[in-house]
């Protein structure tokens, strides 16, 4: 019986973030993709340095490359 709970909470978070999206993109228009673009860009810019630091704190060169042989 648990399982019956299971799906419809899955099919009411499915409804709920389709609504969610929908509600987005029709209320900011044609503004949505430009913005979403610079925030995936931001982000990221911001994980690559956030890995760097990583890299650096563990004694690894992050400038260097490997050869393709």
């Amino acid at each position: 019986m648990n399982w019956i709970v299971d799906k419809i909470a899955l099919l009411a978070t499915g409804i709920v973030c389709a609504a969610g999206a929908w509600a987005i993109l029709h209320y900011s228009g044609q503004w949505f993709f430009p913005v979403a673009t610079v925030i995936g860009v931001l982000l990221l810019y911001r994980d690559n340095q956030r890995l760097r630091t990583l890299l650096k704190e563990h004694g690894i060169d992050s400038k260097r490359r490997l050869s393709g042989d």
